[in-house]
C-alpha cells in the first residue's frame, strides 16, 4: 500500500468515525438510543441486501451487496460502542 492509498484509508476512517459519533449523539437525544439504533439497523440492512449494483454481474452485484451489508454493519457496531460508553 503507498502513501497515497494509506492517508486516503485514514481519512475515510476518521469520516467515518466522526459519522458514527454524530449518529450515536442523535440516537442518544431520542430517549431510547438502543431502540433507534436498532431500528436503523434493521432498515439500513434490509436496503442493502436488496441493493443492486447496474453494471455488474449478478454474482458481482451479490458480491457488492454483501460487502455494503458488511461495511453497514461494521459501522452500525461503531455506534454501539460509542453509545456502551456514555
Amino acid at each position: 500500500m503507498n502513501e497515497d492509498a494509506i492517508k486516503a484509508e485514514v481519512r475515510l476512517y476518521a469520516l467515518e468515525s466522526l459519522v458514527c459519533q454524530l449518529y450515536a449523539m442523535i440516537y442518544a437525544l431520542t430517549g431510547k438510543p438502543r431502540e433507534a439504533l436498532q431500528n436503523r439497523r434493521e432498515t439500513l440492512i434490509g436496503k442493502a441486501r436488496l441493493k443492486g449494483f447496474s453494471g455488474l454481474d449478478p454474482a458481482m452485484s451479490d458480491f457488492a451487496s454483501a460487502e455494503l451489508e458488511s461495511a453497514i454493519d461494521r459501522l452500525l457496531k461503531m455506534q454501539e460502542e460509542i453509545l456502551g460508553k456514555g
